[in-house]
């Protein structure tokens, strides 16, 4: 049972992590919709709020993804053998979170805070500064990148969890 839960908990993680991918990736285009000083609010509020559940979601992530790994191979699956599915599965898996945390931490930290101070700098000057579209375009390329990565992370994790299939030799 408690190798259930520690499961569940990864599981719930991962979907705090993706889910505000998917949510922002439909909601922010409407909030264009918005008067600059609202979309500049709403903007600042959402990605502040939804970066905290998605970097909390991270670090439980990590925790739990260990102890999954002990588990799997308490279960006798071979997890760093060669010649076996389930290490090069891992080692993609791992890959892509990789290339997921740099996605996701360029938008969080770079290009999404320099958009939202643009889109002040535009609101307060009445005008469309320099560099504003250049970083919506970063920020749409990152946020996607971010969620593919993080889509095909679960993929991966659905085979890692499958041992008929990650257990079997290469």
């Amino acid at each position: 049972m408690g190798d259930n839960i520690v499961l569940w908990i990864h599981i719930v993680a991962a979907a705090a992590f993706v889910g505000p991918q998917i949510f922002l990736s439909v909601v922010m285009p409407a909030v264009n919709l918005l008067d600059p000083p609202a979309r500049v609010k709403v903007v600042r509020l959402l990605t502040s709020r939804f970066g905290w559940l998605g970097w909390g979601s991270v670090a439980v992530v990590v925790i739990t993804g260990i102890e999954n790994l002990r588990q799997t191979a308490a279960l006798g699956v071979a997890i760093f053998d060669p010649d076996v599915r389930y290490m090069w599965v891992f080692i993609a898996k791992m890959a892509l979170l990789a290339l997921a945390l740099v996605a996701v931490g360029l938008h969080s930290f770079v290009v999404g805070p320099r958009q939202i101070q643009l889109m002040e700098a535009a609101f307060v000057a009445g005008s469309n500064p320099g560099g504003l579209k250049a970083a919506r375009g970063a920020t749409v390329i990152f946020s996607a990148l971010g969620l593919l990565t993080s889509l095909g992370i679960l993929f991966l994790g659905v085979l890692l969890h499958d041992h008929s299939f990650s257990a079997l030799p290469v």
